[in-house]
């Protein structure tokens, strides 16, 4: 069974979990010294867990680093864990210096953004059939406007972005938010990109 080995490092948590694969000293130290390089390109860290896993010939290690509004994942194999790690590490630094260059140059452009108004509607609460049997012909209209499908309980304004599709891309998998309304920056359309069940994203175009 895996155990984690925990650690504070820079104020945020890190996990080394083993699974098929004893955790040594040298092991965990070369873990957080290659951690210690990622900090210096990652702002706003949360935690990290690092899984190291030794199947037959093949060694893998795969990081998840989580941050305030997203969190990165990247795995690396190899026959040997310590180039494993080296493999994994390398792969969020790039990651993680490819979302930076894209959100920089997006700043850059100054995009124009206007204001969606989302209305916040409140699922039904109550059984309508049970309440149908129990209205009477006096309080009809009474309880029919007490029993109103779908009331909007609140309001609320959010930003519409001109963007591309890469970058509409990038700000899904940089969040764990469901969906994004964007303009669309080639032909200015209305599109809402969504996070699919398989883990692939649908961009929908509307008319």
């Amino acid at each position: 069974m895996a155990r984690p080995e925990k650690t504070d490092v820079q104020a945020y948590n890190v996990s080394v979990i083993g699974k098929h694969f004893q955790i040594t000293d040298a092991i965990r130290n070369y873990v957080f010294e290659k951690l210690k390089k990622v900090e210096h390109f990652a702002d706003h860290i949360m935690d990290i867990l690092v899984t190291l896993d030794a199947q037959k010939l093949e060694h893998s290690c795969t990081i998840v680093m989580n941050f305030i509004h997203f969190h990165i994942k990247v795995s690396a194999s190899t026959d040997n864990m310590y180039s494993a790690i080296d493999k994994a590490s390398d792969r969020v630094i790039k990651l993680i210096r490819r979302y930076k260059t894209k959100l920089q140059s997006t700043r850059s452009k100054h995009l124009s953004t206007v204001d969606v108004h989302v209305n916040i509607i409140k699922p039904l609460q109550d059984d309508l059939a049970a309440i149908n049997d129990d209205i009477v012909a006096e309080n009809v209209e009474k309880e029919s406007e007490r029993c109103q499908i779908h009331k909007i309980t609140a309001k609320e304004t959010i930003p519409l972005k001109t963007l591309t599709q890469d970058e509409a891309v990038m700000k899904m998998e940089l969040s764990d938010d469901p969906f994004l309304i964007f303009r669309g920056e080639e032909d200015q359309k209305l599109k809402v990109i969504y996070r699919r069940e398989d883990k692939n994203y649908a961009v929908v175009q509307v008319q």
